[in-house]
């Protein structure tokens, strides 16, 4: 076991926190704040979240490229 836990910061960005897993090899990060757990982070909510982020941006692209007009839904 591990007595320098990497934790991360609530308010850390899905890349930050792909980039630590990524260069520390770790699969499940605690998130910390004011030496308090509120949860622990997976390597697969991190894949899930760049996928909706970037299937968003795709429609959003279509969207533009179709000269479709948003309709605020």
């Amino acid at each position: 076991m591990s007595h320098n836990v990497i934790c991360i910061d609530p308010d850390q960005t899905i890349n930050n926190t792909k980039a630590v897993m990524i260069q520390k090899r770790i699969r499940h990060l605690p998130v910390m704040e004011n030496d308090k757990l509120l949860g622990i982070v997976s390597i697969g909510d991190v894949v899930n979240a760049v996928l909706e982020e970037n299937t968003f941006m795709i429609d959003q692209l279509a969207t533009y490229i179709k000269g479709i007009p948003e309709t605020g839904d």
